[in-house]
């Protein structure tokens, strides 16, 4: 029988867990400490049952401890002797989305940096009956509550990459700012001048251009309107790495004939859209390509791909001092957009990390109470309440995973109906979007836990007074049988 767990780190403090687990119980059954509890038991029966009933308190006595002492042993045979192997071909992990979707790992040869960090216990390890069942049920359960939702796409993380995302190349650095100055501000110079002009045929076009790709489209150096109308009839003063040498364009085409330069000089326009040595693809191309593949259905749009090429360049050192107006802040809008742009830097990064983090957390948190369960039982006496609260903790802490699985899909709802775009300036709606997931991220597991834990004690009282119940029964019976065999010893003396 195989248990499907809920992420990498899950399938090494698994089997970290109930090694350590099988150790020491060893360790407290050997040194004498496991079975204290048994004394313990034996004595309580004892001295209460003469505090309540005096030198006849053993006749009390005996069912409560014969009860006691069946259910702790029970409790030993079922929850706390190890007895069913575990090993790493028994735990498994199934990616739900991702690249990795439906496939199935093993520790040891997940292709993660995991199977470097952490080293596969050797030896036997073995799980007590209950616990195995209840690990069983409970990432089964987990499972099924997942797959009930689907499969979320992870539209913050898209937006976080994408945020955090820079050029590195310095060629691609270098090659931006020289288009800021050879085609950008000539361009934008010339738009302004013909606005002054009222050239009419010119800025209807224009006007045209930033009806469909918005107002602020001229003051970023990707803008369709300059590229459209100024780009193609402008050319940076200097060659460009890549693009083919013509000597029907240069000018200088007879004092370069016998030493040819090694790249051609293309208009602004094809220095941006080029397929190959374009600018804009260049700079697309710091995302990787299993990203793009990862989120094509979200930036299948040119103006989706715009306002990445937009975010990324913005976020670029030692280019943002050159374009202070690209990524649709234009001088006119920077202090109204800045509070907003602060916000964006510093909660996308956030609320992504703690999603990662949650089930490295989630499976270290498993993996203490493997260690201090053995500990819990022993100290507890063996008590079914112990017993019970334990297994709510655990299944709990496994079904923890949903909970993060319905934020996510909470998340890409609400990004989806009140985020104006994937990447450029945000508005209201999407900062109200950050703090509601921001407060769930965090809340919603701590609400689910704190209302388990609430049923867990709940549970563990129930038991308690169930037991108490039965050993005032066994009091009863016990009293029953006293009285009976004194009246039968009766009898017979007096028939003697």
């Amino acid at each position: 029988m195989s248990i499907g767990v809920q992420s990498y780190p899950e399938l090494y403090t698994m089997l970290l867990g109930w090694d350590l687990y099988g150790k020491l119980w060893q360790l407290l059954s050997q040194t004498g400490i496991a079975y204290i509890p048994f004394i313990g038991i034996i004595l309580k029966n004892i001295g209460q049952s003469y505090v309540m009933h005096g030198q006849k308190g053993p006749e009390y006595a005996l069912r409560s401890m014969e009860l006691n002492l069946i259910m702790a042993l029970l409790v030993i045979f079922f929850g706390v002797a190890p007895c069913i192997p575990l090993d790493g071909h028994t735990v498994s992990y199934s990616p739900m989305c991702g690249k990795d979707q439906g496939n199935t790992f093993y520790p040891g040869s997940t292709g993660t940096t995991y199977d470097k960090a952490f080293s596969l216990p050797q030896g036997d390890i073995r799980v007590p009956l209950w616990w195995y069942a209840v690990i069983s049920v409970s990432e089964g359960m987990t499972s099924a509550a997942n797959t009930m939702v689907g499969c979320v796409p992870n539209l913050r993380r898209m937006v976080t990459v994408v945020n955090m995302t820079q050029i590195t190349e310095p060629a691609v650095k270098e090659e931006l700012l020289d288009f800021e100055k050879m085609c950008h501000t000539p361009a934008k110079t010339q738009f302004l001048n013909d606005a002054k002009s009222n050239n009419t045929a010119t800025i209807e076009r224009v006007q045209a251009d930033i009806k469909k790709y918005g107002v602020e489209d001229t003051e970023w150096v990707g803008s369709h309107a300059l590229n459209n109308q100024y780009y193609r009839n402008i050319k940076p003063a200097r060659p460009v790495a890549g693009f083919t040498y013509d000597a029907t364009q240069d000018i200088n085409s007879d004092i370069n004939k016998m030493n040819p330069p090694a790249y051609g000089t293309p208009t602004c326009e094809e220095w941006w859209n080029h397929s190959v040595y374009g600018l804009k693809k260049r700079t697309y191309d710091a995302l990787s390509p299993a990203f793009k593949d990862e989120f094509k259905d979200y930036i299948k749009t040119e103006a989706d791909q715009d306002n990445i090429v937009k975010a990324i360049i913005t976020r670029t050192p030692n280019y943002a001092n050159a374009n202070d107006n690209v990524g649709d802040i234009s001088y006119s809008h920077f202090a109204a957009a800045l509070g907003t742009w602060y916000n964006q830097m510093f909660e996308y990064p956030k609320l992504y990390a703690a999603a990662q983090a949650a089930p490295i957390i989630q499976s270290l948190l498993l993996l203490m109470i493997y260690i201090f369960l053995p500990f819990a039982l022993v100290f507890s006496g063996y008590k079914p309440h112990a017993f019970l609260t334990s297994t709510v903790i655990i299944f709990s802490l496994i079904f923890m995973t949903f909970i993060w699985h319905v934020v996510s899909w909470t998340d890409k709802a609400l990004m989806q109906a009140l985020y104006s775009s994937w990447f450029a300036k945000q508005g209201a709606g999407a900062t109200l979007t950050d703090m509601i997931i921001g407060s769930l991220v965090v809340g919603a597991p701590l609400f689910w836990f704190m209302f388990m834990g609430a049923v867990g004690v709940s549970i563990g009282n129930a038991v308690n007074s169930a037991a108490g119940n039965m050993n005032r029964i066994g009091e009863s019976a016990a009293q029953s049988g006293a009285n009976q065999t004194k009246g039968m010893a009766s009898n017979a003396a007096k028939l003697l």
